[in-house]
């Protein structure tokens, strides 16, 4: 397998290195049954992306999880039209921006509130269209939205449908790239 920058257009690689981008925190588990990988070829994936320095991991508790060396810690600015957020909202928005796909035992103990009143802030913020629910190995994390996350989970499906077979590659491209002239601000959430 050619290294350097050659190495960087193998296409499973590729497409490893733009999931890990748009989905930061993943863990091992979760990108090798999102790519049904098995475990050698996806070491040697990941290995090689972070001897070069394009991903970094790190373990939490059992996991491994992996996110692009240009990540930077997440603070959460509340959008104009969401001016309504209390502060007990806010305080899960910031911890969820800093932590993506963090599952909700880990959010209680990180924001020391009840349960009760962590499901109900939870589901405001997900009736509100700022974060959503993402499978973190077996079980369910938050993560917030934005128009650029959109835009990338559209384009990993996008991906997943090439790699299965279910779009050839001149449909791919052809989706892609009216997928990157679309106006991001023109997206509705």
């Amino acid at each position: 397998m050619a290294g350097g920058e050659e190495g960087f257009e193998h296409k499973t690689r590729k497409i490893i290195y733009n999931y890990i981008s748009s989905h930061p925190g993943s863990s091992f588990g979760v990108i090798r049954d999102v790519f049904d990988l098995n475990e050698s070829t996806l070491k040697y994936h990941l290995h090689f992306l972070e001897r070069n320095n394009r991903i970094t991991s790190k373990r939490e508790g059992r996991k491994r999880c992996y996110f692009c060396t240009s990540r930077k810690d997440f603070k959460f600015q509340t959008p104009i039209q969401n001016q309504s957020l209390n502060p007990t909202q806010q305080q899960i928005l910031n911890i969820i921006g800093n932590n993506p796909g963090i599952v909700k035992q880990e959010l209680l103990t990180k924001s020391k509130l009840n349960r009760k009143t962590m499901e109900y802030n939870l589901n405001k913020l997900i009736d509100h269209k700022i974060i959503w629910k993402v499978k973190n190995s077996n079980e369910i994390g938050y993560e917030y939205i934005t128009k650029e996350k959109l835009r990338g989970e559209i384009y990993h499906q996008l991906l997943l449908k090439l790699l299965s077979d279910e779009i050839d590659e001149q449909a791919f491209l052809k989706i892609k790239k009216k997928l990157e002239t679309i106006d991001i601000d023109d997206i509705e959430l």
